[in-house]
């Protein structure tokens, strides 16, 4: 939760509690008053303190309203997710990795990957689209249909050591013939659902599971 929308909660339960204190104290006006019958002022009062107990029970309850949702608000921060696609490109390691940076777990329910703009689906299929060959190697491991704990780092596509394979995995990052893309869509344990891609930080605001723009055909279930 934003520190704008923590300040604009507790701003309106501090305009609640001041309407309570001002029905309260004017409980304590009727209560001085003493002119009329007594008769009258009895049904007087009976009504009054009927309309103004309806106003404070209001009230309370819009206050215990607004303390749930503080409450669920500090419960989404706590179990967030955030999946970030980056790549490392150094003589230590080429590889494609998903890494959890947020404070809670983040349940995968869909994956697209594009090779050189096209779909594949299988770990095969981006061996083929990238024109892999005999003897060029690489390490591969899926995160489709998984849950990702908080802190979670994910090689997904790792090169071999050999140069030739080095070489062909570098074409995957160098956004030429054999540029790869992901896609991946997930959610919280609350339901809040983000998209995140290799090429945009996921939005801090979640979006409903059905926001995601991978369609049935188009997942990656290798």
């Amino acid at each position: 939760m934003s520190d704008a929308e923590t300040g604009d909660v507790e701003q309106r339960i501090a305009r609640l509690e001041q309407y309570d204190q001002r029905l309260t104290r004017a409980i304590e006006l009727l209560a001085e008053r003493g002119a009329g019958p007594a008769g009258q002022r009895r049904r007087d009062w009976d009504a009054l303190a009927a309309v103004i107990a309806s106003f404070i029970g209001l009230l309370a309850l819009a206050v215990s309203g607004y303390t749930a949702y503080v409450q669920r608000q500090q419960l989404r921060a706590q179990v967030w997710p955030r999946l970030e696609v980056s790549y490392s490109n150094n003589d230590q390691e080429l590889a494609w990795h998903v890494h959890n940076q947020g404070t809670g777990p983040a349940r995968v329910f869909a994956v697209r990957v594009v090779v050189g703009g096209t779909l594949v689906t299988t770990w095969g299929g981006v061996r083929k689209a990238a024109d892999y060959v005999d003897g060029e190697r690489a390490t591969m491991s899926s995160i489709t249909q998984s849950v990702l704990p908080a802190g979670k780092d994910v090689a997904m596509f790792r090169a071999g050591e050999d140069p030739q394979s080095r070489t062909r995995f570098q074409e995957l990052l160098s956004g030429g013939k054999h540029a790869l893309s992901v896609t991946i869509c997930y959610c919280s344990v609350l339901d809040d659902c983000f998209v995140t891609t290799d090429q945009a930080r996921p939005p801090i605001d979640p979006s409903p599971p059905d926001s995601c723009p991978i369609k049935r055909n188009e997942q990656f279930v290798d």
